[in-house]
C-alpha cells in the first residue's frame, strides 16, 4: 500500500521504483542488503541514467512513511466509519493493497468513496519524495541513503577492497 501511494505522487522525471535497480553508497551498506555479501559491485553507466538517492535513509523500508501512512489511512478510514462497513463497501478500497498499482489506478481509487473524502489528507501525508534527490551522476552520491536508478544499460564491476 505504501509503495502504491509513493507511485501515486512520484514527481515527473524521477525514477520509477518498480523499474529501478537499488544500491548503496557504501560496500558495507550493500553487504547488508545483498543476497551474497561476498558479491559486491560498483556500477557505471555508459549512457543516460535516472539516478536518485533517499537522503538519510539506508533503505526505503526504514522511511518514516512506512509506519505513518498505514496508521494515517486506517485512522481516517476509521473516522469515516469504513471499518464497520460490510465487505462490499470495504472492497472498493481493498485494491489499494494490491501490488504494483499504476499511478492512474491509485488515482481512480481516490475518486471513489470513502477514499475521495480523504484524498488530500492522505496525499499531503506522503513525505517520501521530499527526502529523495535526483543525481546527475554517481559522483554526486551522498554517504548515507539508498540509491535507485533506471537506465537502459549499466555495467557492474566487482568491488575490490583496498588493502
Amino acid at each position: 500500500m505504501v509503495d502504491n501511494l509513493w507511485e501515486w505522487v512520484r514527481p515527473n522525471g524521477f525514477p520509477n521504483r518498480r523499474h529501478s535497480v537499488f544500491s548503496s553508497p557504501s560496500p558495507e551498506g550493500a553487504a547488508k542488503s545483498a543476497l551474497n555479501a561476498d558479491q559486491i559491485y560498483t556500477v557505471t553507466f555508459p549512457g543516460e541514467a535516472l539516478i536518485a538517492q533517499i537522503v538519510g535513509y539506508e533503505d526505503a523500508r526504514w522511511h518514516s512513511d512506512c509506519k505513518s501512512l498505514p496508521k494515517k489511512l486506517f485512522s481516517v478510514l476509521s473516522e469515516s466509519g469504513w471499518m464497520e462497513k460490510g465487505i462490499e463497501e470495504k472492497s472498493a478500497v481493498a485494491p489499494l493493497w494490491a501490488p504494483c498499482l499504476l499511478r492512474e489506478e491509485v488515482e481512480s481509487l481516490f475518486s471513489l468513496e470513502p477514499l475521495k473524502s480523504v484524498r488530500e489528507e492522505i496525499r499531503s501525508s506522503i513525505s517520501f519524495w521530499k527526502d529523495v534527490k535526483l543525481l546527475e551522476s554517481v559522483e554526486m552520491v551522498g554517504d548515507v541513503g539508498e540509491i535507485f536508478f533506471e537506465a537502459e544499460e549499466w555495467v557492474l564491476h566487482p568491488f575490490l577492497p583496498e588493502n
